[in-house]
């Protein structure tokens, strides 16, 4: 009988995988519903009370930047995964990352003296990039938790956001406002932008240290970059102040009304 349990057991392990992974990539869909809904101007505008110079066009860019690079569809976010996976290799072997800047005199001055914030400004985009994959893991987590099967109700889907503390979440917001107000510095993000340009030619020149996923990855942070870039480099600092906080209060208007219980 013990011969006979373990081969069962073992069965029951790798559908639970496929379970999980099937129910994380159903509730992104779910939750990019929920996005493409909330970041509609008819929607903005019952939320919130939004300056004149607010225009529809404006609130559709965002809700497609939303959609496109920060909750994208499954198969492109399983190959973000795939991709930010492979930076854990920055950490365990740090000769890679000195080998990407070289001398950090000469790259002053290159980029000038800006250098230094303008990698924090691009660690924002990977910093965001995983507070997004620890939302969806934590939604996940919630879901299977709760025993609950594919297709999940819009009510059960509220519960299982409901079931993720509060102050994860507005960790969360928090995360993606330094993200977009890292690219309202557009002169930083310019810089930060030749800087990661500069170590993907290098990464391309040493293709026996870098394997084709890290450079991926790189690129991909460098393409969520250049995206921000393009949100807001035909801007004034004023607008750019306005479209921030039009991002920050309808994301905590959500937040604070799933915990109210409207939804």
């Amino acid at each position: 009988m013990a011969v006979k349990k373990k081969p069962a057991g073992e069965k029951k392990k790798k559908p639970a995988k496929n379970m999980g992974s099937e129910m994380k990539y159903h509730l992104i869909n779910k939750y990019r519903t929920v996005v493409a809904t909330r970041y509609e101007y008819k929607n903005v505008k019952k939320t919130l009370v939004l300056p004149d110079n607010i225009t529809p066009e404006i609130v559709e860019t965002l809700r497609h930047y939303f959609l496109t690079n920060l909750y994208p569809e499954p198969a492109q976010r399983q190959k973000l995964d795939a991709a930010f996976s492979e930076l854990e290799n920055y950490v365990m072997h740090p000769a890679k990352v000195w080998n990407l800047l070289g001398n950090i005199t000469s790259a002053i001055f290159k980029f000038g003296f800006q250098f230094p914030s303008a990698i924090r400004a691009g660690l924002h985009s990977l910093e965001a990039y995983t507070s997004a994959q620890h939302f969806e893991n934590t939604l996940t987590a919630a879901a299977v938790e709760k025993g609950l099967a594919i297709p999940v109700s819009d009510k059960q889907f509220y519960d299982c956001l409901i079931a993720i503390p509060k102050d994860d979440l507005y960790k969360f917001i928090s995360e993606l406002e330094q993200l977009f107000e890292s690219f309202t510095d557009t002169n930083l993000l310019g810089k930060t932008i030749s800087i990661m340009e500069d170590v993907i030619t290098k990464m391309k020149s040493k293709g026996d240290m870098y394997s084709k996923n890290e450079i991926e990855a790189i690129e991909l942070g460098l393409d969520i970059m250049r995206k921000g870039y393009d949100l807001f480099i035909n801007y004034d600092d004023d607008m750019k102040k306005e479209i921030l906080k039009l991002v920050t209060d309808n994301e905590k208007k959500f937040i604070d009304g799933l915990y109210e219980g409207k939804y």
